[in-house]
């Protein structure tokens, strides 16, 4: 998506206020309850985010209230074009190097991060958009030729980066008054090895310090764990949950589920398309319009006709932009063809038909993701939004479609063209925090902590752990209810404790068994669903599971199961089952003491080893303990 303000073309950065704080307080790693409010940490600003995109990218810091806050430039941009155009002395950045598409592609250099770590060989079949510089060679090196000062130039994608890396940085110097140099930089799930130590080494020549890079899925899901929300949807979420991070840029898209756990993310599985974007729903506008135009003018638009096909992109970035907030979007050009104005109008319908293709392949991304993760649908319950193309309604109304869970919640609180720079400046916020820069030894331990597998990509527990009680008319494992204690894809070393209330004043033991489990998605026949429903365990017994399934956060009771939903559909139900007996306790408890609450530890530790143990919240009460 365009950046929100400017047209106005400048090759230096500015001093210009952010027009609005992030609500996200820095130096917050574990998700909190989404309705807690949250206090801004008040301490010096001196941290970046940076995040550099093929098409766009963005710079945030931390200001002196501890927020997140993504900067303007002097053209009032937040979303800076990853452009560079020379004419003559002058060099243009950000949209202002866009616009130079019109008059000047030759000297205008676009697409040149991805090429960052790659050698000629590998991109030299590679188009360049918008008919700008095309890849030549140098020295087994991407690179372009441009005219500078009247010269003939050759810069390597390394320089571009560089040359465009110190111009985000000038932004926040400006915007600080003072130098400043720290950032963590987001980097693309499907960039490799060599690709991450090129963007580092180019930031790096920049003057930028990188404390550490970050998965995009990461930074955004950063931003949101840190975040007070006033949705009030977004008290659903619980701490344990998966997400999927949709990242739709300008020239590509991808889907990343990820397993949070306990304000930890374990990413399961990652898809991008590299030819899937926001660049496509232009074209299709791009389409619509030039008929429209032919259609009323009499005068055909050629293809051939580069600067009315750039004067229509660029007007059309702005129409979607519109369609995103409105649903009927104008477009303007002043002399688009043989001298001939044009004006048209599109509303988000008919927008929505010529874009069904580019939905459905969105679409079918998040699919791939899912079955890769070998997770069902309804096993996720956040979706998050990144990329401007993102704030079309339809896309994101087609994916919870695919998703299938009524509990699932859309996080868009943050603009989604802003949430990566963002989140990175948070966790560079987090990083000074733990490990402060005068602190003895401080770089080696940031260092440790941002490379060492054991942390950056712990064991993680291969299927849930939790405790069943069983009824009393229990046949089969398969029948024996399933309270989850700690979850598939948990990084361990874990630990969780859980207080179970007595509700039964006669029970004088407790019979705990831990099981292994596994995730399954349960269908109920439409016309039984309200039989199974009455049918569900009651007794001391099943008093006791519904309270425990309260007490970790469990859904709500099969009771509590409406019945007036449409009858003609099969009801699915995510849940886990016991398959396996690990470990189990008697627990001894005084019924008498009204109100008292069985406390359950559990502890797995690498290699899924470990111990339980459970005792009544009394005095004198006697602890019971297993390994396993």
């Amino acid at each position: 998506m365009p950046p929100k303000r400017g047209q106005k073309g400048s090759k230096q950065s500015s001093k210009a206020p952010s027009k609005a704080a992030s609500k996200a307080p820095s130096g917050a790693n574990t998700p909190r309850a989404p309705t807690e409010p949250q206090t801004p940490v008040k301490q010096a600003p001196g941290l970046l985010g940076l995040n550099f995109g093929q098409s766009f990218s963005s710079v945030a810091i931390i200001d002196k209230e501890g927020l997140a806050d993504c900067i303007a430039n002097d053209d009032g941009e937040r979303q800076i074009a990853s452009a560079l155009s020379f004419s003559g002395t002058e060099e243009y950045y950000g949209v202002p190097a866009r616009v130079q598409l019109v008059r000047n592609p030759k000297n205008t250099i676009l697409a040149f991060r991805n090429l960052l770590g790659k050698t000629f060989a590998e991109v030299k079949d590679v188009k360049q958009p918008c008919n700008s510089a095309p890849i030549v060679d140098k020295d087994g090196q991407p690179a372009f030729t441009v005219e500078i000062n009247g010269a003939a130039t050759t810069l390597t994608a390394h320089d571009c980066a560089v040359r465009f890396l110190r111009v985000l940085l000038s932004y926040a110097t400006d915007f600080l008054g003072r130098p400043i140099s720290d950032a963590v930089l987001t980097v693309p799930s499907d960039f490799s090895a060599a690709q991450t130590d090129a963007l580092v080494a180019a930031a790096t020549e920049a003057g930028v310090t990188v404390v550490q890079t970050v998965p995009e899925a990461a930074a955004a899901l950063t931003a949101y764990a840190a975040t007070e929300v006033a949705d009030a949807g977004a008290d659903k979420l619980a701490i344990d949950r998966n997400a999927v991070v949709l990242d739709v840029g300008a020239t590509s898209t991808t889907a990343t589920v990820v397993a949070i756990r306990d304000g930890l993310f374990h990413p399961l599985a990652s898809v991008s398309d590299r030819e899937l974007g926001g660049d496509l729903f232009d074209q299709k506008l791009m389409d619509w319009f030039a008929k429209e135009f032919t259609k009323k003018t009499k005068t055909p638009l050629e293809q051939s006709n580069h600067r009315a096909q750039m004067k229509l992109r660029l007007a059309v970035e702005v129409t979607k932009k519109s369609l995103s907030a409105s649903t009927t979007a104008p477009c303007s050009v002043e002399s688009l063809a043989e001298g001939l104005d044009f004006h048209g109008t599109v509303n988000r319908m008919r927008f929505d038909l010529l874009a069904a293709s580019v939905y459905a392949r969105i679409v079918a991304q998040v699919e791939k993701a899912l079955a890769q993760a070998e997770l069902d649908p309804l096993d996720v319950t956040e979706l998050v939004l990144v990329g401007g193309t993102t704030k079309l309604p339809t896309l994101a109304n087609k994916v919870l479609d695919v998703l299938r869970n009524d509990a699932t919640v859309v996080s868009s609180q943050i603009e989604p063209d802003e949430v990566l720079s963002k989140g990175s400046a948070l966790q560079a916020q987090s990083l000074r925090a733990a490990f402060p820069a005068d602190a003895p030894n401080s770089a080696e331990l940031v260092k440790r902590s941002t490379t060492d597998s054991a942390v950056v990509a712990p064991e993680a527990l291969a299927r849930p752990l939790g405790f069943v009680l069983e009824p009393e008319l229990s046949g089969t494992p398969a029948d024996l209810a399933f309270v989850t204690l700690v979850d598939a894809h948990t990084p361990l070393p874990a630990r969780r404790i859980v207080d179970v209330p007595l509700e039964s004043d006669t029970v004088k033991e407790v019979v705990v068994a831990l099981w292994e489990g596994e995730h399954f998605v349960k269908v109920t026949p439409a016309l039984t669903k309200v039989e199974a429903a009455k049918g569900a365990v009651a007794g001391a017994v099943g008093s006791f599971m519904a309270a425990a399934k309260n007490a970790v956060g469990a859904g709500p009771a099969e009771d509590d199961v409406s019945d007036d939903e449409d009858e003609d559909e099969d009801i699915r139900t995510p849940e886990v089952r016991a398959t396996k007996a690990i470990a189990d306790l008697v627990v001894p408890v005084d019924g008498s003491k009204k109100g008292s609450h069985v406390r359950l530890t559990i502890v797995v530790d690498k290699g899924g080893k470990g111990h339980l143990e459970a005792h009544q919240l009394v005095d004198g009460a006697k602890s019971v303990t297993k390994d396993f």
